[in-house]
Parts: structure tokens; sequence; C-alpha cells
């Protein structure tokens, strides 16, 4: 194509990309507006312009990021293969296999509008997005910049689509651009989306920022003069800026304070740009100089950057008239990544790997949609994950790790590196030792400690909240499952063989084993049995041909499964320890504790659910199913013990019983009170370690003035 076939307006475009990015491909590019124009020809938007004005914008906001030409390209072609006929080998052959790679994993997030069901189809999209932004970021970048334009444009749908795409975008977008450091595109993003999500709440804030615009603009100015007297004065070379926050935070900080719009006093902030780190400090102690600072609101991101390598001082002083201002102060360097985020340095990050945590984040989240079947329920677990917002923490070396308010030890140590977390036994926070499930406090330093012989238990999966945590331990479950399973199996296969006195000589063979059951392997065989998905009726089936030990028709719920008389009591039950594991579950019913006797279950897919023999669900276990089990005694683990008091309405009948917990040297996990004009019923939970211990503390609240009756539940 030749270069005099653009027309004046296409002209226009290419010189406008050059001047944004003067390091682009200028051939390249006309020949790329060129073919779209040709290729999207006789299609409108809905606003009735050409569709070439869509991807011509997409381009410029790139070209604005300083992205190389193959990801300028890209935007300039991404609605070709899944609007127009032309295909992703002529666009290889005609701007390369970078471009071409770019174009084929948006087309594939797109090209999904077949499926009928709208939610199923809008969750595989973003299983595909997270997939090909961790192949290569720039993917992410497209997909802003395409949604951006289509947010600037969205005025010319229905009402209904343009709610719509709107709650997307705050679900989605905005909390992608926060992660990835892209906070000039999150602001624009989250007041066109909450424009359209809600309209009234907008306009009013609008209103009220037009009505006192003035207002609010004269004092920006008795803030900003002192201060550019005072560094001019300090000859400190600087940029001043005063800017007005946007609409959806002032918003959100309403929500959050439930305050209204007059009682928000940081609506703008004032930023100073230097040139030099240290004058970002030295600027600091001019403002500090000038008016008195809020020790409680400084944050120093300098000395510790946000994961996606924000940096910036931010401090908050009583300012003018005695209102507080917040102050943010910056390199020219680090405004240009606070503004642009991941993209400012994305070929240095992507040769290097430094990119903070967004690299390892999207590594994360490929392998996590890889592991979760239902592309719904990976959409729901990337909003909640994405609405997470990081608290730093540090390990004794001094790295930094974001995580998300509510974190425990457990994912700090699987932050860090997933040995650690899989042999993690509790961490180390100012010289005191915490449990695994302990919550993580913010700008806290943190050694874990672990133990080799430390294994995940299926609780772990309720302590954890981060993605990573969640990963790494489904694939350990998944993998460790089997062998457990097998294992278990085994065990189980062998005290049969011996319950029923077969000799090692008379062992069924595997192949008669296998062709009984309709199992291919032996190992597959132990795998099913220790996992829960056989009876025992059926393996005594099998066995009593090779024993001359006949078995009782009559089943009892008890440790004692066979008629004594026949010599089938089990003499050696399996041995259960008192810590959970894969295939190994404690009966939340009647949470049995060491020393009550125990029964096993066997659960289908779960493996053994252990119940003290008292407990009533037992009768509605089938009998063929129950198996003997006991305590290792050797093991030292708590367990939760819950108990239900019934008491007359006593003054001080709360302040006994927790007096008795304390003198037993227990843990107490939760407690709750409730009373009518007589009578009263507490509930209590604690940590108990055998059995003789909580008869004693039962038997020591009974006898409290105005307890009428305890049980263990």
């Amino acid at each position: 194509m030749e270069v005099s076939a653009l027309t004046s307006h296409q002209e226009h475009i290419i010189q406008v990309l050059i001047r944004k990015n003067p390091s682009l491909d200028e051939t390249l590019l006309r020949k790329a507006v060129l073919f779209i124009a040709d290729a999207h020809q006789g299609q409108f938007r809905k606003s009735g312009m050409p569709y070439t004005e869509h991807p011509l914008e997409v381009a410029k906001i790139l070209a604005d990021l300083q992205l190389n030409t193959a990801t300028v390209l890209a935007g300039l072609l991404h609605d070709v293969v899944e609007d127009t006929p032309h295909t992703l080998t002529e666009l290889a052959d005609m701007f390369g296999e970078e471009t071409a790679f770019m174009v084929d994993a948006v087309t594939k997030i797109s090209a999904v509008q077949k499926q009928k069901n709208k939610d199923a189809e809008k969750a595989e999209t973003y299983r595909k997005l997270v997939n090909a932004m961790a192949k290569d970021p720039r993917v992410l970048l497209i997909k802003i910049a395409d949604r951006l334009h289509n947010m600037r444009t969205m005025r010319y749908m229905k009402p209904e689509k343009r709610q719509s795409i709107a709650q997307e975008t705050l679900d989605i977008y905005v909390p992608l651009t926060h992660r990835f450091g892209l906070y000039k595109f999150k602001s624009e993003l989250e007041d066109l989306s909450f424009k359209y999500v809600n309209p009234v709440e907008y306009q009013k804030i609008v209103d009220a920022l037009i009505e006192k615009k003035a207002i609010r603009e004269a004092y920006v100015k008795s803030v900003i003069g002192p201060l550019q007297f005072k560094l001019a004065l300090e000859e400190l070379d600087c940029t001043i800026q005063g800017r007005t926050k946007n609409i959806y935070s002032i918003y959100s900080k309403m929500q959050r304070r439930n305050c209204s719009f007059e009682d928000i006093f940081d609506i703008f902030a004032v930023r100073i740009i230097v040139n030099t780190l240290p004058e970002c400090y030295l600027a600091l102690g001019y403002v500090h100089n000038l008016w008195a600072p809020l020790q409680s609101r400084f944050k120093d991101y300098i000395a510790t950057p946000k994961p996606n390598l924000y940096q910036s001082i931010h401090t908050t002083v009583i300012g003018p008239e005695n209102k507080m201002v917040e102050v943010q102060i910056r390199t020219h360097d680090m405004d240009m990544t606070a503004e642009k985020g991941f993209a400012a340095h994305w070929a240095y990050k992507m040769e290097t790997g430094r990119g903070g945590e967004e690299l390892g984040w999207l590594e994360q989240m490929a392998k996590l949609q890889a592991e979760i079947p239902d592309s719904m329920d990976f959409l729901n677990f990337l909003k909640a994950d994405l609405k997470t917002k990081g608290m730093p923490v540090f390990t004794p070396k001094g790295d930094s790790v974001e995580l998300p308010p509510g974190a425990t030890v457990l994912d700090f140590a699987f932050a860090v590196h997933t040995e650690l977390g899989l042999h993690c036994i509790g961490a180390k926070i100012n010289n005191k030792v915490y449990n695994i499930d302990a919550l993580v406090p913010n700008g806290a330093t943190i050694q874990i400690l672990k133990s080799p012989s430390q294994e995940p238990g299926p609780e772990w999966l309720e302590i954890v909240k981060t993605a990573k945590a969640k990963q790494e331990l489904r694939r350990w479950m998944k993998t460790s499952f089997a062998q457990q399973a097998e294992n278990l199996g085994k065990e189980i296969w062998e005290r049969e063989l011996r319950r029923f006195r077969i000799e090692k000589e008379k062992y069924p063979k595997d192949e008669e084993l296998c062709s009984y059951f309709g199992i291919k392997t032996v190992n597959k065989f132990f795998e099913k049995l220790g996992q829960g998905d056989m009876s025992l009726s059926q393996l005594h089936s099998f066995l009593q041909k090779y024993s001359d030990i006949p078995v009782s028709e009559n089943y009892e719920p008890s440790v004692l499964l066979y008629s004594k008389e026949h010599g089938m009591a089990d003499p050696n039950p399996l041995t259960i320890s008192q810590t959970s594991s894969l295939l190994i579950h404690f009966a939340k019913c009647c949470s049995p504790i060491p020393g009550e006797e125990i029964l096993g279950v066997l659960m289908p897919h779960q493996g053994i659910e252990v119940h003290n023999t008292s407990c009533s669900k037992l009768k509605e276990m089938p009998k063929e199913r129950c198996i003997a089990v006991t305590w290792d005694g050797d093991s030292s683990r708590s367990f939760d013990t819950h108990l239900s008091i019934d008491t007359d309405n006593r003054k001080g009948i709360t302040i006994d019983i927790l007096n008795e917990l304390s003198k037993a040297n227990v843990f107490l996990v939760r407690m709750s009170v409730a009373s009518v004009k007589y009578s009263g019923r507490i509930r209590l939970t604690f940590k108990a370690f055998r059995k003789t211990q909580v008869e004693k503390i039962l038997m020591n609240i009974k006898q409290i003035d105005g307890v009428r009756e305890v049980r263990k539940q």
C-alpha cells in the first residue's frame, strides 16, 4: 500500500501516534491504518461513526503509554480477526508474529459469543484473559485501552447495557488497573462506571464540586502559594500541583465514613514533583516546617514501595484555616510510574522479571484457572481476589510482601515460598510465637517457623485467604490424596486379612482381587478402599471364601463389629492420630476428644470420619461402613470442645464459669450468652487435650451456684 493512499484524517492519526511515541515504526503504522480502513469498511459504531474510530483511539492510548510498535499495531488490529474475514496468518505475514500473537490472544478472549448462557460466556472470557495476560502482560494493557475507549463512548448504548458494562468495569477492570499501578486509568474508569451505575449520587457530587469550585480553588492557592515561596527560598527546583480527587473516590470516602460531602476534608491533594530522591525528603522537611503533620497519616512508599512499584511520600498536615491537606512528594520518574504503572517500565520488567507482585500474581491466577474447572467458580474467585487491597509485611531480610487484610501467618508463608507454607507450624512476630491461623499485622516483620514433619490438613483451606496459598494447597492435596488413600487402603486391607485369620500363603492373588471388584490395578483397589468408596461388607464378602471364620449377619455400631462367639472382635483397630488429615476427619456433631471411645465411618470420597461411640448420628450411618479405630496415645493436639450450660439468671455467673476455665488452663475460643427473666443459656467452645480434662471442667461448672445443667455437644 502506498503512503499517498492515506486520507488527511489518517495522516493526522499517524502524526498523533508518532508524537506520542517517536520510537514507533511509521511505515508499519501507515500500513496498519490503511489495512483496518479497508477491513472495517462499511462497519459503524452505535454513535454512527466509522468503526475504525475505536481501534484508532485504542492505539492512541497505547502509544501514550510509550508501548512498542508491536503493541500499538495490536491495538489497531485487535478487532480484525473477530469482526472481519481476515485471518491471523495474514496479520503475521504483514505485521509480524509478535503482533499476531497479541491479536490472537484478544480475539480468543472476545470470540466466545455463540454460547447461550451469557454468564458462562463472560466467565470463560475471563479465564482466557487471565491465561493470555500471564503469557504476555501487554494483552492486559490492550484490554484496558479497549475498555477505556468503550466507556468513554458508552452514552450511545441502551441504559441497561450501560449499567451492566459499568458494573463489570468496577468489578474487574478497575481492580486490575489498581493492581498494576495504572492509577490514571483507574480514576477515569471509576468515574465513568459510577456515572452509569449510580447516576443520582454521581450527579450530586458533580454539582457539589461545581458549587464549591471557586472556594476550593482559592483554598488550593492558599496552600500552594506559601509552599512555592518556601521551596523557592530554599532553592529547591520542583513542580507543585493541586488536584481534586476523582468523583468515585470521594463517594467511597463518604460511604466508608458514613458522612456527607461537606464532611469530607480531603477531597484534594497537593503534589510536589522534584528531580532526585534526596530532594523528596528535603521537600518533606520544608512542608513540615510550614505546617504541623499528622503522624498517623504519614506513609513513606519510597522506603517501602508498593508491590506494583508505586513510590511516593504521603503526608497530611494541618494547613491554612486549620484544615487537613494531603501532600504527595515524588520524583519525575516516580510520577511517571504512578501514572502509568506497569506500563511505564514494562520492557525492563519483562526482561528482568522485576515486576513487583503483578507478574507473580498473573502466573498464580493462570495456574489457578487451570485447577478450577468451573468457569463461574473461577470468575467469583477472581472478583474476590481483586477486591482485596493489600497491606505490606516484611521478611526478616526486609523484603516486602503484600497481603490482603485478614491474611494469616500461613498466607505469608506461602507468599514467601511454597515449601515454607507446606511445612509451616507458626511464626515469630515481635519476639512472640503465633499459630498458623494468626492474623498478620500490617507492616510487621515475620519469621516463619517450620518442621519437616508438618503436612497440610484440609482445615488449612479455611485458614488461608490468598490465591497462591489456596492454589498450592489444592495442588498438594490433589497429588497427596491418592497416595494417602492408597496407604490407608493397604492398612485396612492388611487388618481385615488378620481379622479373618488368612495366612500369607493363602492371600488372594492381585488378579483375583481386581477381577472381583472390577478394578484395573491393585493400587487402585487400595486407593478406592482408603478413600471410603467401598464398604466393609463388600470386602468381607470377598474374603469369606479365603477364611474358615464365618461373618455375623448382625453389625452393631460399636467398637466390636463382630460377635465375640465367632472370635471376630477386632483386637487391633486402626490407630487414629489426634491431627486431622486428608482422609481422617473428626465429626463436628460430637467433636471426639482423646480418652473417649471412638468409631470410624468410611465416607465415600472422604476417607474415615471419626465419632465418639455415644454420638446419636451413628444410628444413621450404614453399619457395614463402620470400622474400629482407637487413639494414638502419643499425640498432644488440642481439640475444640463445645458446652451448652443452662443457668439461673444470676449476676456474676458468667464470670464464675470463666474462672473455672481459667483454673483449668484451657483456651477459650468463643462464647455466647442469652438470658430471659429467670434463666439463661451459655454456649462456649474451648480447647481441650483429653477426656479427663473435660470431665473435670464439667464437674466443676456443675457445682457453681445457679448452674442447672451442663451438656457437651
